[in-house]
Protein backbone atom coordinates (compact mmCIF):
# COMPACT_ATOMS: atom_id res chain seq x y z
CA UNK A 1 0.00 0.00 0.00
CA UNK A 2 1.31 3.45 -1.02
CA UNK A 3 0.52 6.47 0.40
CA UNK A 4 1.23 9.96 -1.02
CA UNK A 5 4.23 12.29 -0.31
CA UNK A 6 1.65 15.07 0.80
CA UNK A 7 0.19 13.47 3.67
CA UNK A 8 3.15 10.48 4.43
CA UNK A 9 4.80 12.46 7.34
CA UNK A 10 1.80 13.35 9.43
CA UNK A 11 -0.07 10.36 8.46
CA UNK A 12 2.96 7.73 9.30
CA UNK A 13 3.82 10.14 12.31
CA UNK A 14 0.27 9.74 13.94
CA UNK A 15 -0.07 6.04 13.18
CA UNK A 16 3.14 5.05 14.85
CA UNK A 17 1.68 5.43 18.09
CA UNK A 18 -0.76 2.72 17.50
CA UNK A 19 1.64 -0.20 19.26
CA UNK A 20 2.08 2.62 22.54
CA UNK A 21 -1.89 3.35 22.08
CA UNK A 22 -2.90 -0.41 21.98
CA UNK A 23 -2.03 -1.56 25.20
CA UNK A 24 -4.30 0.58 26.98
CA UNK A 25 -7.12 -0.87 25.92
CA UNK A 26 -6.25 -4.49 26.36
CA UNK A 27 -5.68 -3.65 29.99
CA UNK A 28 -8.71 -2.26 30.34
CA UNK A 29 -10.96 -4.45 28.61
CA UNK A 30 -9.25 -7.66 30.67
CA UNK A 31 -9.64 -5.52 33.79
CA UNK A 32 -13.05 -5.12 33.44
CA UNK A 33 -13.32 -8.64 32.47
CA UNK A 34 -11.65 -10.13 36.01
CA UNK A 35 -13.82 -7.45 37.68
CA UNK A 36 -17.31 -8.48 36.22
CA UNK A 37 -15.97 -12.77 36.58
CA UNK A 38 -15.30 -11.65 40.28
CA UNK A 39 -18.03 -9.78 40.85
CA UNK A 40 -20.04 -12.94 40.86
CA UNK A 41 -18.52 -13.86 44.11
CA UNK A 42 -20.60 -12.02 47.26
CA UNK A 43 -17.84 -10.71 48.27
CA UNK A 44 -16.54 -8.53 45.48
CA UNK A 45 -20.07 -7.81 43.97
CA UNK A 46 -19.01 -3.97 44.57
CA UNK A 47 -16.39 -4.51 41.85
CA UNK A 48 -19.26 -4.98 39.43
CA UNK A 49 -19.91 -1.14 39.80
CA UNK A 50 -16.35 -0.20 37.96
CA UNK A 51 -17.06 -2.85 35.14
CA UNK A 52 -18.90 -0.25 32.75
CA UNK A 53 -16.07 2.14 33.65
CA UNK A 54 -13.51 -0.17 32.53
CA UNK A 55 -15.02 -1.50 29.56
CA UNK A 56 -15.84 2.25 28.05
CA UNK A 57 -12.26 2.97 28.49
CA UNK A 58 -11.16 0.00 26.92
CA UNK A 59 -13.82 0.47 23.83
CA UNK A 60 -12.45 4.24 23.48
CA UNK A 61 -9.18 3.04 23.28
CA UNK A 62 -9.57 -0.02 21.11
CA UNK A 63 -11.62 2.89 17.96
CA UNK A 64 -8.62 4.80 18.63
CA UNK A 65 -6.30 1.99 18.36
CA UNK A 66 -7.84 0.80 14.72
CA UNK A 67 -7.57 4.41 13.65
CA UNK A 68 -3.83 4.57 14.21
CA UNK A 69 -3.28 1.29 13.12
CA UNK A 70 -4.93 1.92 9.52
CA UNK A 71 -2.91 5.09 9.59
CA UNK A 72 0.43 2.67 10.23
CA UNK A 73 -0.51 0.41 7.96
CA UNK A 74 -0.35 3.02 4.89
CA UNK A 75 3.42 2.78 5.22
CA UNK A 76 3.58 -0.81 3.70
CA UNK A 77 6.29 -3.52 4.18
CA UNK A 78 3.87 -6.16 5.82
CA UNK A 79 2.38 -9.11 4.57
CA UNK A 80 -0.81 -8.25 3.23
CA UNK A 81 -2.48 -11.77 4.48
CA UNK A 82 -1.45 -11.39 7.96
CA UNK A 83 -2.22 -7.34 7.90
CA UNK A 84 -5.50 -7.68 6.75
CA UNK A 85 -6.44 -10.87 9.75
CA UNK A 86 -4.93 -8.25 12.09
CA UNK A 87 -6.83 -5.31 10.71
CA UNK A 88 -10.70 -7.34 10.46
CA UNK A 89 -9.53 -8.46 14.09
CA UNK A 90 -8.64 -5.37 15.50
CA UNK A 91 -12.03 -4.26 14.27
CA UNK A 92 -13.89 -7.13 15.50
CA UNK A 93 -12.75 -6.64 19.08
CA UNK A 94 -13.51 -2.87 18.81
CA UNK A 95 -17.20 -3.31 17.98
CA UNK A 96 -17.37 -6.25 20.57
CA UNK A 97 -16.17 -3.60 23.13
CA UNK A 98 -18.48 -1.38 22.14
CA UNK A 99 -21.35 -3.89 22.44
CA UNK A 100 -20.44 -5.76 25.71
CA UNK A 101 -20.12 -1.78 26.91
CA UNK A 102 -23.56 -0.86 26.02
CA UNK A 103 -24.91 -3.69 27.62
CA UNK A 104 -23.73 -2.82 31.33
CA UNK A 105 -25.23 0.77 30.50
CA UNK A 106 -28.56 -0.20 29.20
CA UNK A 107 -29.14 -3.56 30.65
CA UNK A 108 -30.83 -4.36 27.45
CA UNK A 109 -30.13 -8.18 28.46
CA UNK A 110 -31.71 -9.26 31.60
CA UNK A 111 -31.38 -12.49 33.27
CA UNK A 112 -28.77 -13.27 30.41
CA UNK A 113 -25.98 -13.46 32.45
CA UNK A 114 -24.56 -16.61 30.72
CA UNK A 115 -24.80 -14.84 27.76
CA UNK A 116 -22.92 -11.78 28.73
CA UNK A 117 -20.33 -13.77 30.13
CA UNK A 118 -20.01 -15.99 26.72
CA UNK A 119 -19.85 -12.27 24.96
CA UNK A 120 -17.19 -11.31 27.10
CA UNK A 121 -15.05 -14.45 26.47
CA UNK A 122 -15.48 -14.37 22.87
CA UNK A 123 -13.84 -10.40 23.39
CA UNK A 124 -11.17 -12.25 25.17
CA UNK A 125 -10.23 -14.48 22.42
CA UNK A 126 -10.12 -11.80 20.07
CA UNK A 127 -7.73 -9.61 22.22
CA UNK A 128 -5.89 -12.47 22.11
CA UNK A 129 -6.22 -13.35 18.47
CA UNK A 130 -5.89 -10.16 17.37
CA UNK A 131 -2.30 -9.55 19.77
CA UNK A 132 -1.09 -12.66 18.28
CA UNK A 133 -1.56 -11.33 14.69
CA UNK A 134 -0.05 -7.49 15.75
CA UNK A 135 2.85 -9.86 17.23
CA UNK A 136 3.30 -11.64 13.94
CA UNK A 137 3.59 -8.28 11.47
CA UNK A 138 6.55 -6.76 14.49
CA UNK A 139 8.18 -10.04 15.35
CA UNK A 140 7.46 -12.36 12.63
CA UNK A 141 5.13 -15.58 12.46
CA UNK A 142 7.09 -17.52 14.19
CA UNK A 143 8.47 -15.59 17.30
CA UNK A 144 5.53 -17.15 19.43
CA UNK A 145 5.86 -20.56 18.77
CA UNK A 146 9.49 -20.73 17.34
CA UNK A 147 10.57 -22.36 20.83
CA UNK A 148 7.78 -24.21 21.54
CA UNK A 149 8.07 -27.55 22.85
CA UNK A 150 7.04 -30.81 20.30
CA UNK A 151 3.84 -32.31 22.10
CA UNK A 152 2.13 -28.64 21.60
CA UNK A 153 3.22 -28.06 18.50
CA UNK A 154 1.44 -31.25 17.15
CA UNK A 155 -1.41 -30.51 19.25
CA UNK A 156 -1.66 -26.28 17.44
CA UNK A 157 -0.76 -28.44 14.28
CA UNK A 158 2.58 -26.92 13.33
CA UNK A 159 5.11 -28.59 11.05
CA UNK A 160 8.45 -29.98 13.65
CA UNK A 161 10.60 -27.40 14.68
CA UNK A 162 13.52 -26.95 12.08
CA UNK A 163 16.52 -28.73 13.18
CA UNK A 164 19.10 -26.73 14.33
CA UNK A 165 22.42 -26.48 12.96
CA UNK A 166 24.88 -27.97 15.57
CA UNK A 167 27.13 -24.82 17.48
CA UNK A 168 30.68 -24.34 15.56
CA UNK A 169 33.71 -25.71 17.03
CA UNK A 170 36.60 -26.14 14.78
CA UNK A 171 36.55 -22.73 12.17
CA UNK A 172 37.29 -24.74 8.66
CA UNK A 173 34.33 -27.21 9.23
CA UNK A 174 32.13 -24.38 9.19
CA UNK A 175 29.71 -23.29 6.38
CA UNK A 176 30.13 -19.58 5.42
CA UNK A 177 26.24 -18.87 4.49
CA UNK A 178 24.78 -21.47 6.83
CA UNK A 179 26.55 -21.21 10.06
CA UNK A 180 27.73 -17.46 9.77
CA UNK A 181 25.84 -15.18 6.99
CA UNK A 182 22.18 -16.81 7.73
CA UNK A 183 22.69 -16.21 11.68
CA UNK A 184 23.79 -12.57 10.89
CA UNK A 185 20.96 -11.77 9.54
CA UNK A 186 18.71 -13.80 11.17
CA UNK A 187 19.66 -11.84 14.15
CA UNK A 188 20.07 -8.39 13.06
CA UNK A 189 17.37 -8.24 9.88
CA UNK A 190 14.86 -10.66 10.02
CA UNK A 191 12.48 -8.31 11.96
CA UNK A 192 11.94 -6.10 8.98
CA UNK A 193 12.98 -8.05 6.32
CA UNK A 194 11.14 -11.66 7.19
CA UNK A 195 8.12 -13.06 5.93
CA UNK A 196 5.38 -10.63 7.33
CA UNK A 197 7.12 -7.73 7.81
CA UNK A 198 9.41 -6.82 4.30
CA UNK A 199 10.34 -3.61 4.23
CA UNK A 200 11.13 -2.62 0.99
CA UNK A 201 9.52 -5.62 -0.56
CA UNK A 202 13.35 -7.33 0.50
CA UNK A 203 13.18 -10.40 2.69
CA UNK A 204 16.07 -12.34 3.59
CA UNK A 205 14.90 -15.74 4.87
CA UNK A 206 16.40 -17.62 2.90
CA UNK A 207 18.97 -17.53 -0.01
CA UNK A 208 16.80 -17.43 -2.88
CA UNK A 209 14.66 -14.64 -1.41
CA UNK A 210 18.25 -12.32 -0.79
CA UNK A 211 18.98 -12.74 -3.86
CA UNK A 212 15.71 -12.17 -5.42
CA UNK A 213 16.37 -8.78 -3.31
CA UNK A 214 13.18 -6.28 -2.81
CA UNK A 215 12.54 -2.97 -4.77
CA UNK A 216 16.20 -2.74 -5.32
CA UNK A 217 16.95 -5.66 -6.95
CA UNK A 218 20.49 -6.12 -6.12
CA UNK A 219 20.57 -6.76 -2.82
CA UNK A 220 23.81 -8.95 -3.17
CA UNK A 221 25.62 -9.25 -6.33
CA UNK A 222 27.85 -12.13 -6.05
CA UNK A 223 31.57 -11.01 -6.47
CA UNK A 224 31.04 -6.89 -6.29
CA UNK A 225 30.52 -5.05 -3.11
CA UNK A 226 30.05 -1.94 -4.73
CA UNK A 227 26.59 -2.97 -6.41
CA UNK A 228 25.84 -4.87 -3.56
CA UNK A 229 22.68 -2.22 -1.67
CA UNK A 230 22.72 -4.66 1.19
CA UNK A 231 26.60 -3.83 1.64
CA UNK A 232 25.68 -0.24 0.62
CA UNK A 233 22.97 0.10 3.44
CA UNK A 234 24.75 -1.07 6.32
CA UNK A 235 28.20 0.61 5.86
CA UNK A 236 26.19 4.52 5.42
CA UNK A 237 26.57 7.04 7.83
CA UNK A 238 24.57 5.88 11.41
CA UNK A 239 23.25 9.59 10.43
CA UNK A 240 22.03 8.95 7.22
CA UNK A 241 18.18 7.95 6.34
CA UNK A 242 18.84 4.70 4.59
CA UNK A 243 21.10 3.66 7.18
CA UNK A 244 20.55 -0.31 8.27
CA UNK A 245 19.15 -1.18 10.31
CA UNK A 246 17.17 1.99 11.57
CA UNK A 247 17.35 3.26 14.96
CA UNK A 248 16.25 1.24 17.78
CA UNK A 249 17.66 -1.95 16.28
CA UNK A 250 21.23 -2.90 17.00
CA UNK A 251 23.50 -2.70 14.44
CA UNK A 252 25.91 -5.12 12.60
CA UNK A 253 29.52 -4.94 13.99
CA UNK A 254 32.56 -3.98 12.14
CA UNK A 255 33.51 -7.88 12.09
CA UNK A 256 29.76 -9.00 11.05
CA UNK A 257 30.17 -6.20 8.15
CA UNK A 258 33.12 -8.11 7.42
CA UNK A 259 31.90 -11.11 7.35
CA UNK A 260 28.88 -10.64 4.40
CA UNK A 261 31.91 -8.50 2.52
CA UNK A 262 33.67 -12.10 2.53
CA UNK A 263 30.93 -14.07 1.73
CA UNK A 264 29.91 -11.96 -1.47
CA UNK A 265 33.32 -11.38 -2.63
CA UNK A 266 33.72 -15.13 -2.71
CA UNK A 267 30.72 -15.63 -4.49
CA UNK A 268 27.81 -15.50 -2.31
CA UNK A 269 26.70 -18.86 -2.36
CA UNK A 270 23.97 -20.78 -0.47
CA UNK A 271 27.13 -23.17 1.05
CA UNK A 272 30.56 -23.37 1.27
CA UNK A 273 33.33 -25.18 3.85
CA UNK A 274 35.47 -22.77 5.43
CA UNK A 275 38.43 -24.92 4.82
CA UNK A 276 38.12 -24.87 1.24
CA UNK A 277 37.47 -21.27 0.76
CA UNK A 278 40.50 -19.02 -0.35
CA UNK A 279 40.84 -17.19 2.90
CA UNK A 280 43.26 -15.20 4.23
CA UNK A 281 43.85 -15.62 7.82
CA UNK A 282 42.56 -12.40 9.02
CA UNK A 283 39.46 -12.85 6.73
CA UNK A 284 39.53 -16.44 8.70
CA UNK A 285 40.11 -14.56 11.96
CA UNK A 286 36.80 -11.98 11.53
CA UNK A 287 35.19 -15.46 11.07
CA UNK A 288 36.06 -17.09 14.24
CA UNK A 289 35.50 -13.99 16.17
CA UNK A 290 31.78 -13.82 14.84
CA UNK A 291 31.36 -17.41 15.94
CA UNK A 292 32.34 -17.18 19.05
CA UNK A 293 35.62 -18.91 18.71
CA UNK A 294 38.21 -16.71 19.22
CA UNK A 295 41.56 -18.46 18.13
CA UNK A 296 44.65 -17.94 19.55
CA UNK A 297 46.33 -15.73 17.34
CA UNK A 298 48.77 -17.55 14.78
CA UNK A 299 52.25 -17.08 16.12
CA UNK A 300 51.25 -18.03 19.77
CA UNK A 301 49.45 -21.12 18.48
CA UNK A 302 51.55 -22.74 15.86
CA UNK A 303 54.58 -24.12 18.14
CA UNK A 304 57.33 -25.65 16.64
CA UNK A 305 56.82 -29.30 16.35
CA UNK A 306 58.40 -32.06 14.58
CA UNK A 307 56.35 -33.60 11.88
CA UNK A 308 53.89 -36.29 12.21
CA UNK A 309 54.02 -40.57 11.83
CA UNK A 310 53.66 -40.13 8.08
CA UNK A 311 52.22 -43.72 7.98
CA UNK A 312 49.79 -42.95 10.73
CA UNK A 313 48.49 -40.21 8.55
CA UNK A 314 48.56 -42.30 5.29
CA UNK A 315 46.59 -44.61 7.42
CA UNK A 316 43.65 -42.47 8.54
CA UNK A 317 43.34 -40.76 4.86
CA UNK A 318 42.84 -43.90 3.73
CA UNK A 319 40.00 -44.43 6.24
CA UNK A 320 38.23 -41.56 5.48
CA UNK A 321 39.65 -39.10 7.44
CA UNK A 322 40.28 -35.30 6.24
CA UNK A 323 43.94 -34.21 7.95
CA UNK A 324 45.19 -31.15 7.13
CA UNK A 325 48.32 -28.49 8.74
CA UNK A 326 46.72 -25.24 10.63
CA UNK A 327 49.62 -23.29 8.10
CA UNK A 328 51.92 -24.01 5.87
CA UNK A 329 54.89 -23.11 7.85
CA UNK A 330 53.63 -25.36 10.81
CA UNK A 331 53.22 -29.19 11.59
CA UNK A 332 50.41 -28.65 14.08
CA UNK A 333 47.40 -31.00 12.60
CA UNK A 334 43.71 -30.32 12.11
CA UNK A 335 42.00 -33.63 11.51
CA UNK A 336 38.58 -33.98 11.06
CA UNK A 337 36.13 -37.69 10.06
CA UNK A 338 33.13 -37.16 8.34
CA UNK A 339 29.66 -37.99 10.72
CA UNK A 340 28.37 -41.10 9.97
CA UNK A 341 31.53 -43.03 9.87
CA UNK A 342 32.31 -45.45 12.79
CA UNK A 343 36.13 -44.79 14.24
CA UNK A 344 38.00 -47.94 15.09
CA UNK A 345 40.37 -49.11 17.24
CA UNK A 346 42.99 -48.71 14.75
CA UNK A 347 41.74 -45.27 14.16
CA UNK A 348 42.54 -44.31 17.14
CA UNK A 349 45.55 -46.25 17.55
CA UNK A 350 46.67 -43.92 14.55
CA UNK A 351 45.71 -41.29 16.38
CA UNK A 352 47.75 -41.07 19.50
CA UNK A 353 50.99 -41.63 17.10
CA UNK A 354 50.07 -37.92 16.22
CA UNK A 355 49.89 -36.68 19.65
CA UNK A 356 52.24 -34.19 19.76
CA UNK A 357 50.95 -32.44 16.50
CA UNK A 358 47.29 -33.50 16.57
CA UNK A 359 45.65 -29.80 18.28
CA UNK A 360 41.98 -29.54 16.81
CA UNK A 361 39.77 -32.94 16.50
CA UNK A 362 36.63 -33.10 15.30
CA UNK A 363 35.19 -37.10 15.28
CA UNK A 364 31.33 -36.10 15.88
CA UNK A 365 28.49 -38.33 14.93
CA UNK A 366 31.49 -41.23 14.53
CA UNK A 367 30.13 -43.42 17.32
CA UNK A 368 32.75 -42.89 20.09
CA UNK A 369 32.19 -44.19 23.08
CA UNK A 370 33.27 -43.91 26.71
CA UNK A 371 35.95 -46.55 26.12
CA UNK A 372 37.38 -44.88 23.08
CA UNK A 373 37.49 -41.45 25.22
CA UNK A 374 40.31 -43.29 27.15
CA UNK A 375 42.52 -43.30 24.29
CA UNK A 376 41.71 -40.06 23.48
CA UNK A 377 42.90 -38.81 26.60
CA UNK A 378 46.39 -39.80 25.50
CA UNK A 379 45.99 -36.55 22.87
CA UNK A 380 48.02 -34.39 25.50
CA UNK A 381 48.20 -31.52 22.71
CA UNK A 382 44.13 -31.11 22.02
CA UNK A 383 43.06 -27.81 22.17
CA UNK A 384 39.63 -27.88 20.80
CA UNK A 385 37.65 -31.42 20.34
CA UNK A 386 34.27 -31.96 19.07
CA UNK A 387 32.30 -34.85 20.35
CA UNK A 388 29.11 -34.19 19.22
CA UNK A 389 26.04 -36.45 18.63
CA UNK A 390 28.22 -39.54 20.04
CA UNK A 391 27.08 -41.95 23.09
CA UNK A 392 29.26 -40.77 25.26
CA UNK A 393 28.29 -40.13 29.00
CA UNK A 394 29.85 -38.32 32.29
CA UNK A 395 31.82 -41.28 32.94
CA UNK A 396 33.80 -41.03 29.28
CA UNK A 397 34.47 -36.89 30.29
CA UNK A 398 36.39 -38.10 33.49
CA UNK A 399 38.37 -40.31 30.86
CA UNK A 400 39.81 -37.13 29.36
CA UNK A 401 40.42 -34.72 32.57
CA UNK A 402 43.82 -35.31 31.97
CA UNK A 403 43.76 -32.41 28.52
CA UNK A 404 45.08 -29.98 30.41
CA UNK A 405 45.32 -27.45 27.17
CA UNK A 406 42.22 -28.58 25.95
CA UNK A 407 40.63 -24.72 25.09
CA UNK A 408 37.14 -25.81 23.50
CA UNK A 409 34.46 -28.96 23.76
CA UNK A 410 31.73 -29.45 21.61
CA UNK A 411 29.25 -32.18 23.51
CA UNK A 412 25.87 -31.21 21.48
CA UNK A 413 23.63 -34.35 21.36
CA UNK A 414 25.29 -36.37 23.74
CA UNK A 415 24.18 -37.75 27.33
CA UNK A 416 26.19 -35.41 29.94
CA UNK A 417 24.71 -34.01 32.72
CA UNK A 418 25.64 -31.75 35.88
CA UNK A 419 28.29 -34.52 36.60
CA UNK A 420 30.21 -33.75 33.59
CA UNK A 421 29.96 -30.29 33.83
CA UNK A 422 31.65 -30.32 36.82
CA UNK A 423 34.54 -32.56 35.45
CA UNK A 424 34.42 -30.55 32.59
CA UNK A 425 35.28 -27.18 35.01
CA UNK A 426 38.34 -28.69 36.31
CA UNK A 427 40.47 -28.59 33.22
CA UNK A 428 42.71 -25.38 33.39
CA UNK A 429 42.61 -23.74 30.05
CA UNK A 430 38.88 -24.64 28.69
CA UNK A 431 37.28 -21.14 27.45
CA UNK A 432 34.34 -22.82 25.53
CA UNK A 433 31.57 -25.86 26.36
CA UNK A 434 28.99 -26.19 23.55
CA UNK A 435 26.69 -28.49 25.18
CA UNK A 436 22.76 -28.33 23.19
CA UNK A 437 20.93 -31.15 23.91
CA UNK A 438 22.43 -32.61 26.98
CA UNK A 439 21.26 -33.12 29.99
CA UNK A 440 23.39 -30.04 31.65
CA UNK A 441 20.51 -27.68 33.32
CA UNK A 442 20.17 -24.00 33.18
CA UNK A 443 21.11 -23.90 36.98
CA UNK A 444 24.51 -25.91 36.99
CA UNK A 445 25.45 -23.57 34.46
CA UNK A 446 24.62 -20.77 36.11
CA UNK A 447 26.38 -22.40 39.77
CA UNK A 448 29.83 -23.09 37.49
CA UNK A 449 29.67 -19.36 36.14
CA UNK A 450 30.13 -18.02 39.52
CA UNK A 451 33.25 -19.99 40.08
CA UNK A 452 34.47 -19.22 36.60
CA UNK A 453 32.81 -16.09 35.29
CA UNK A 454 35.17 -16.45 32.28
CA UNK A 455 33.83 -19.55 30.65
CA UNK A 456 31.86 -20.00 28.04
CA UNK A 457 28.64 -22.39 28.19
CA UNK A 458 26.28 -22.79 25.77
CA UNK A 459 23.49 -25.01 26.00
CA UNK A 460 20.87 -23.90 23.37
Amino acid sequence: MEHTVEVADIIIFIGRFHPLIVHFPIGFLFIGMIMHFASKNEKHVYLNNAVPFALALGAIGAVLSCILGYMLSLQGGYNLDTLNNHKWMGLLVALIAILTFGITVWKRIENSSYLYSAILLILFMGLGIAGHLGGNLTHGSTYLTQYAPEPLRKIAGLPPKEKERPPVAILDSADIFLDVVKPILRKKCISCHGHDKRKGDLMLNSFDLILKGGKNKNTVVAGNLEKSELINRITLPINHEDYMPPEGKTPLSKEEINVLKIWILNGANPSGIIAGMNLINENKSQIANVLGLNPKKESELLKKVPPGNTEAINSLIAQGFIIKTLSNTSNLLDVKLNPGKSITKKNLEDLVKLREQLVWLDVSDVNITDEDLTTISKLESLQLLNLNSNPITDEGLKKISTLKNLTTINLYGTKITNQGLNTLEALPKLKKIYAWKTLISPDEVLEVKKRKPYLVINIG
